[in-house]
């Protein structure tokens, strides 16, 4: 029987070779993600798929690719009849007919919020559209659902996991004689490819697939879970450890969580013990009534600044937070909120920014951007407040 250490080497060569595979072919190389973070929803995704399914785009390829994507969810309209829009009536993407609307609304890592859908449907519905002839897309990663239930309408779940991916397959077919469009159209799909965990690592992941259904490898490896569970909860744990106590000396930070956890390792064994119903947790800061800083995991470490009541917001302190010299993430419900420069996904674990947490040197490094940053975002709001 197979030893642990030889089907481990047996890894780690399929992993060189789709290492040397990935230099080869340049597969590194994507003008989209260096020109733009590769998750930027506004300017690179809603800017570059409204640029491909408008007829009026600059490809000069007419209703083609608008063709290409309405077969693809299903609807049997006439292309040529349809107008698009970019963020009109603050929709991402809106497609219009003189019978017809279809509107898409774009998240990556975002989440619908404050109604937003329903709004929406309402703006176009209000314009005399037919309620059967509206249809509401709502395009994510994978084709979650929006948080928001309840509404008087169908939300229809478009994934660029499957939906964009297929339609951007199909668009390549049809400009395979134009080089430019073909390479450029090429180089999207790659980068959606990636981020929706499809490119080499697909390759990987089914040769690695093919290796465990030999022998006895899947339960060799299945014995590991509970030791892989154990180092993520411990990275994680020492990260919040590490960033508390850069923090505290400057600034009293708690720990809070909507688990009903009685502590912060608690939280963090939940996080990757519990299937379901995993509510976020962090640490927070009081800077004055009604404003908080916090820190927060999701899927991905994020912070800002929160109001506790939206309605009791001051105008002087929305002002204070405006003057910040920050590219703000989002701002909805009196929630300003940002990644940190390194994306830390706590979930996947699947970045080597994660990986850089596991030694010392690195972690401490890692760590400290976070913290200079959160100091230096309180501290200038506190100074723009006693201007």
């Amino acid at each position: 029987m197979k030893k642990l250490g030889e089907l481990l080497d047996e890894v780690l060569c399929l992993q060189n070779s789709y290492a040397q595979l990935q230099k080869d072919k340049a597969y590194g190389f994507n003008i989209f993600s260096l020109l733009l973070k590769s998750g930027d929803e506004v300017n690179l995704h809603s800017k570059f798929i409204y640029d491909l399914l408008n007829p009026k785009g600059t490809h000069q390829q007419g209703s083609v690719f608008l063709k290409l994507f309405l077969d693809g969810i299903g609807l049997e309209h006439n292309a040529d009849e349809f107008e698009l829009f970019r963020e009109k009536e603050n929709i991402d993407i809106l497609i219009q007919s003189s019978t017809h609307a279809i509107i898409i609304e774009n998240k990556i890592y975002t989440t619908d919020h404050s109604q937003q859908l329903k709004r929406y449907w309402q703006s176009i519905k209000n314009q005399g559209y037919a309620e059967s002839n509206i249809l509401v897309g709502y395009l994510t990663l994978f084709g979650h659902e929006p948080i928001q239930k309840n509404l008087p309408f169908q939300v229809n779940n478009i994934a660029y996991s499957k939906e964009i991916v297929s339609w951007i397959e199909r668009s390549l077919q049809a400009v395979q004689s134009i080089p430019i469009l073909h390479e450029t159209i090429l180089q999207y799909l790659q980068l959606v490819q990636q981020l929706t965990h499809q490119s080499k690592e697909k390759g990987f992941v089914m040769d690695v697939k093919n290796l465990l259904l030999k022998e006895n490898n899947l339960k060799m490896i299945l014995d590991m879970e509970a030791s892989v569970i154990e180092a993520k909860v411990e990275i994680q744990l020492n990260f919040w450890q590490t960033l508390l106590a850069q923090l505290i000396p400057h600034y009293s930070f708690s720990f809070y969580n909507s688990n009903n956890d009685k502590g912060l390792k608690a939280s963090v064994r939940s996080y990757y013990q519990q299937q379901k119903n995993i509510k976020d947790y962090g640490i927070e800061y009081q800077i004055e009534d009604n404003l908080y800083f916090f820190i927060e995991l999701r899927e991905n470490i994020y912070y800002g600044f929160y109001f506790l009541d939206e309605d009791k917001i001051l105008e002087e302190q929305k002002s204070a937070l405006n003057k910040l010299d920050v590219n703000w993430r989002e701002i909805f419900s009196g929630v300003y909120w940002k990644y940190p420069q390194k994306r830390l996904n706590f979930k996947l674990f699947n970045h080597q920014n994660i990986f850089d947490l596991i030694k010392k040197e690195s972690k401490e490094e890692s760590v400290s951007k976070i913290s200079r940053e959160v100091i230096s975002l309180i501290q200038n709001y506190k100074k723009e407040r006693l201007c």
